[in-house]
């Protein structure tokens, strides 16, 4: 990568592109559903982004190299206390690291928020996710039949 990549937190006029590369990643991989931006409107979108920037538990941070978005990461409420994560990065980009990175910054967030642990759940064929995952603490807390449920305090 010859562009400097840039972690930041989405803002609502970031709606269309996450849209977009939300569109782009879902052709993929099988690790993501195939119609999570169907019917969805860059008005939606906006919204949503407005309530996730204005909350106390949810966070979305997108990584950004030149002018696109090539990864994100999000933290998501299930309780007072627990938020689930989500990360998802362009195929072009796995391995390069910028899965770590939002890593971090949304480990950093919930450190800095309400957040006590941060939950995900992860496919069992997904070796590459689950190294990620365990070298930046998280633990498996049970498995399903495909998946790994993992979990970290902050």
């Amino acid at each position: 990568m010859s562009e400097e990549l840039i972690i930041r937190e989405a803002i609502p006029d970031d709606a269309q592109k996450l849209i977009d590369f939300l569109n782009k990643v879902s052709t993929e991989s099988s690790f993501i559903e195939h119609d999570v931006t169907d019917n969805v409107t860059e008005d939606d979108e906006r919204l949503s982004l407005d309530e996730i920037y204005n909350s106390a538990h949810d966070e979305l941070m997108l990584a950004i190299l030149g002018d696109e978005i090539i990864g994100f990461s999000r933290l998501e409420q299930l309780d007072e206390f627990e938020s689930e994560f989500g990360i998802v990065v362009e195929k072009d980009f796995w391995n390069n690291g910028v899965g770590s990175y939002l890593t971090e910054d949304i480990l950093a967030y919930a450190k800095e928020s309400p957040i006590k642990k941060v939950s995900l759940e992860v496919y069992k064929n997904n070796p590459a996710a689950i190294h990620l995952y365990e070298a930046h603490g998280f633990a498996t807390r049970s498995e399903k039949h495909k998946t790994i449920i993992m979990e970290k305090m902050v």
